[in-house]
């Protein structure tokens, strides 16, 4: 992922998730203390009581979750809740510090009940507002509205039909985090559809793995410093992609979303050509000409690099920056195929 969401964009507006969990909670430890039941809405935490008072399908879930639960051992619950707080624990999870918890086949019944109730409270996400307003403050956090997990993939504006919320992890196996925004995150329709799929970010072959945290502070960075931009077989560059931090979580994200791929065949080489013309375009908006010196067109790409780093394109072009900045260091490092192919592209002034 090469930018994260703001942190504050799933917690102020994760209250769905949260009075599910406070009221299932609530009735877990009242069960276990023998303490009477408060009955709807009280069962609900007061902040936003008012909010859901009138949802009769989640009022209708969580009392049949209790009839299930009054018939287990205070152990059977307890390993409930716990079932439902490693779930939640997305950031623990992620970073490989929290073991999913396998379900015991006692816990069936429930797990099936708990499965309804947080299914329903995703759906109340759109009902209530709140996926409107998750994603807004995702889309305007971002300095550029594409895909963070590709980086080219347009995101549409929030009053148009918005990008895929994709249950990060599978709503299917992780059935109780199926409503919490820290789970939940706009992702390109390509990435979701065609890419992540079905794929498990915890496991690869039943191997433990982790994985990029979209809310995190962690995210990548590409560089194609390792590709030698011109060869004599070949005008166009045989793309090395280098991905940095080179850690678990990012090998992670590169394998699921095919990153490496994805950018050299649709990103890079489409776009090469176009590159270089912008950036014999620039040098020359620059006066620079053939009788230029090397120092003063080294200056000239340096000053395009920075240019295109700090105006990022939206869409297939958001990686020019990184191709001019490896025309850059190639040129700098004196590579003769570079310094020809740069020098080239500049006009020859006739002499007086």
């Amino acid at each position: 992922m090469l930018v994260n969401y703001p942190l504050s964009a799933a917690q102020e507006n994760n209250w769905v998730h949260e009075c599910i969990y406070e009221a299932i909670s609530l009735i877990v430890n009242n069960l276990n203390s023998a303490t009477a039941i408060p009955d709807w809405p009280d069962i609900l935490p007061p902040i936003h009581r008012d909010k859901l008072t009138s949802r009769k399908t989640i009022k209708g879930l969580l009392a049949n979750f209790e009839n299930i639960a009054v018939q287990l051992t205070e152990e059977q619950r307890n390993k409930a809740l716990l079932l439902i707080d490693s779930q939640n624990n997305i950031a623990g999870l992620l970073a490989g510090e929290v073991t999913p918890l396998a379900v015991e086949d006692e816990l069936n019944p429930i797990i099936d009940c708990l499965k309804l109730v947080f299914i329903e409270g995703f759906r109340l996400l759109k009902e209530t507002g709140s996926r409107d307003a998750h994603y807004k403050a995702i889309y305007d956090s971002l300095a550029v509205k594409t895909c963070p997990f590709c980086g080219y993939e347009p995101f549409e504006a929030p009053d148009q039909k918005r990008e895929d919320e994709d249950h990060y992890l599978l709503k299917d196996k992780y059935v109780t985090s199926a409503a919490n925004f820290f789970n939940l995150v706009p992702m390109g329709g390509k990435c979701n559809k065609s890419y992540k799929l079905q794929q498990d970010l915890l496991f690869k072959n039943n191997i433990r793995r982790k994985a990029l945290n979209p809310y995190g502070t962690i995210n990548a960075e590409i560089s194609l410093i390792n590709t030698n931009p011109i060869t004599l077989l070949d005008d166009k560059p045989n793309w090395n992609i280098s991905i940095s931090p080179d850690i678990e979580e990012t090998r992670t994200w590169n394998e699921v979303f095919s990153i490496e791929q994805r950018l050299k065949e649709t990103v890079l080489s489409p776009n090469y050509e176009a590159v270089l013309s912008e950036t014999s375009d620039f040098l020359q908006c620059l006066d620079l000409d053939r009788q230029s010196t090397d120092a003063q067109v080294l200056l000239g790409l340096k000053k395009f690099e920075r240019h295109k780093k700090r105006n990022p394109e939206q869409g297939l072009g958001y990686l020019k920056d990184k191709v001019v900045g490896m025309l850059r260091f190639h040129f700098e490092s004196g590579n003769p195929l570079v310094v020809a192919l740069i020098r080239d592209a500049l006009p020859q002034i006739e002499a007086a």
